[in-house]
């Protein structure tokens, strides 16, 4: 539970920070999203398919491990955001994309990628999961 509270509490400050620095919700979304999204993929889907919101449930369930390593993989952030950016650049080449839209597309994207690294790597990996207290 310290473990919710802790990514809970970094997203609410990410998204109020980013909503006031840039003068719009949606970039503080975007990191906030970004911050929630690994333990999203594998504690949400893990629960919806038990039915059960206890995380000591959750993480016996033969779902949670797999969706854990897809959701808590660095590197698979980063093909995902490499082909994200491969469709961007096909869309502004066509000009389907301009260039105001295009800066603001990738600001969102660097935010949500901010979160995602925050969470995975910081937060889980160096605090999270070598912290006696949590």
């Amino acid at each position: 539970m310290a473990g919710l509270l802790t990514h809970l509490v970094i997203a609410f400050v990410g998204f109020t920070l980013f909503s006031l620095a840039f003068k719009s919700y949606k970039y503080g979304f975007s990191f906030a999203f970004g911050h929630l999204i690994p333990d999203l993929i594998d504690f949400g889907i893990a629960g919806i398919k038990q039915g059960s919101l206890n995380p000591e449930t959750i993480m016996t369930s033969h779902w949670f491990s797999p969706l854990a390593m897809l959701g808590h993989t660095f590197s698979n952030w980063l093909v995902l955001l490499l082909v994200i950016l491969v469709i961007i650049a096909i869309l502004q080449a066509y000009k389907k994309i301009n260039k105001p839209t295009l800066k603001k597309i990738l600001l969102i994207l660097a935010l949500f990628l901010l979160g995602v690294i925050l969470h995975v790597l910081i937060l889980d990996v160096f605090i999270i999961e070598t912290s006696p207290w949590i």
